[in-house]
């Protein structure tokens, strides 16, 4: 392919991309197909959003969903559906 086509994401060819991390894999679930439009995990499709962070409250986020082994959008998920609850430690 000639230097500088894109593939058909629109992304060029000869990009450089970064290894995923163990927690970022999408789990196998052995007999389930993932089809677009269709819930996984939930009963409920997710929805794209957006969050303003300061680089330090983005970074205790990413090493406590590290610590979970799971990504950071399914450490908010949890936390929203009070699978892991937050505790104030000075109540």
């Amino acid at each position: 392919m000639p230097r500088g086509r894109k593939n058909n994401r629109g992304q060029a060819n000869n990009q450089n991309f970064r290894q995923r991390e163990p927690r970022e894999n999408k789990i196998v679930r052995p007999g389930l197909k993932s089809m677009r439009g269709q819930p996984e995990t939930y009963d409920e499709l997710k929805k794209i959003v957006s969050v303003s962070l300061t680089p330090t409250a983005l970074a205790g986020i990413d090493k406590i969903s590290r610590d979970y082994m799971i990504s950071r959008s399914e450490f908010l998920e949890r936390i929203g559906r009070s699978i892991i609850r937050l505790q104030d430690i000075d109540a």
